[in-house]
């Protein structure tokens, strides 16, 4: 018992310390950016030893990453087709459907695309961090596939209806509207509306 009690105290101490890195980094990165951000300085936000970071990430870019991945899943540290909120786009009508696909996008471009953005960034200067992009560009594109076969009740939606969705749902378009003063509910209510002029368009192309 004691073996085990100790055990469960370091697992809980490595999430706390984890937790905190995270936390600090994520500050960090969208307060200065890429490249003021560094592993030391980190360590020191977090009141923890730069070793301690690189014992949890090997590179500022896995940090980021995991950055990214804690802001997508709200911290609860799962896949996000796991979430309630995601699956919540295969239930009920069409309509139904959709609108809880534009509340899933909105609160993960919520939590999510500043600090993608600064993947963008250092994928400018950052061979890595670029390859790291066209990585994650195509996980989004699948993952819009994925949801719109939820939506769409259906295992294949048309490629030209996932590229439109993929460009309209871009953290991109979110943060220029965003840019413009759009709420929440006004994007999601816009992303409705398009979303439903793709699918048309691509069934009338399908159609002829």
């Amino acid at each position: 018992m004691p073996r085990t009690y100790s055990s469960d105290v370091r697992t809980a101490r490595s999430r706390r310390t984890r937790a905190a890195v995270l936390e600090a980094a994520a500050a960090m990165f969208l307060d200065e950016g890429w490249v003021a951000t560094t592993m030391a300085r980190v360590a020191a936000a977090s009141g923890v030893a730069r070793q301690t970071v690189y014992t949890l990430f090997d590179s500022k870019l896995a940090l980021l990453d995991a950055c990214i991945d804690t802001a997508l899943s709200a911290g609860a540290g799962v896949r996000v087709r796991e979430m309630p909120e995601y699956r919540l786009m295969a239930e009920g009508d069409l309509d139904t459907r959709l609108a809880a696909g534009a509340r899933w996008l909105a609160g993960a471009h919520e939590r999510s695309a500043r600090i993608q953005r600064v993947l963008d960034e250092a994928a400018v200067t950052d061979p890595a961090a670029a390859a790291r992009l066209v990585v994650r560009e195509q996980t989004r594109w699948e993952e819009v596939r994925f949801a719109m076969t939820l939506v769409l009740r259906r295992p294949d939606p048309p490629t030209a209806v996932i590229d439109a969705v993929w460009t309209t749902a871009s953290r991109d378009v979110w943060l220029r509207l965003a840019g413009r003063g759009w709420t929440g509910a006004q994007w999601q209510e816009w992303f409705v509306a398009t979303t439903a002029l793709h699918r048309h368009h691509a069934s009338d192309v399908v159609a002829r």
